[in-house]
């Protein structure tokens, strides 16, 4: 195997870990933000491990960085349209993996208004819009500066 291969899937498993994490604090944040008490969301809920990651925000993040030449060249408008509909995408393909593959529901918006099948609805595409305009504007790029010095990547 090339060093870039293994290089490359370090930094793949780098950033799903991180946005994982990441996205593991957002959700308890905002749950518990929902709920008025702390409420540990994500994973550490969903399968009753003590681990503290939420994997859909990895691999959203890993799909939005597969996109990143493409959503980087559009306009604030575009960038928020596209990346909801990316997130949102992944959200729903990940809602019917849990639910066929792991027969488990990691996550219900059956009673949310503009939901399909309960696996996104209408509020959370409007929240994965800002998430993504967010996450390529600004979050990414500082991580992405961030693990080439981790991981010696030459520009």
């Amino acid at each position: 195997m090339s060093k870039n291969f293994l290089k490359n899937a370090e930094l793949i498993i780098f950033y799903f870990i991180l946005y994982s994490f990441l996205g593991w604090i957002l959700d308890t944040c905002y749950s518990s933000l929902v709920e008025g008490q702390l409420v540990f969301s994500g994973m550490f809920k969903s399968f009753f491990l003590p681990v503290p990651l939420a994997p859909i925000y990895g691999f959203g993040a890993l799909t939005l960085i597969g996109f990143k030449k493409f959503l980087e060249s559009r306009g604030h408008a575009s960038l928020l349209f596209l990346s909801g509909l990316i997130l949102s995408a992944v959200e729903y393909f990940g809602g019917l993996f849990t639910v066929s593959v792991l027969q488990h529901r990691a996550w219900d918006y059956s009673q949310n208004f503009a939901n399909l099948g309960g696996h996104i609805d209408l509020w959370h595409g409007f929240l994965w819009m800002l998430l993504g305009w967010f996450f390529v504007r600004y979050l990414h790029p500082v991580n992405k500066n961030f693990a080439e010095k981790i991981f010696k990547i030459k520009k």
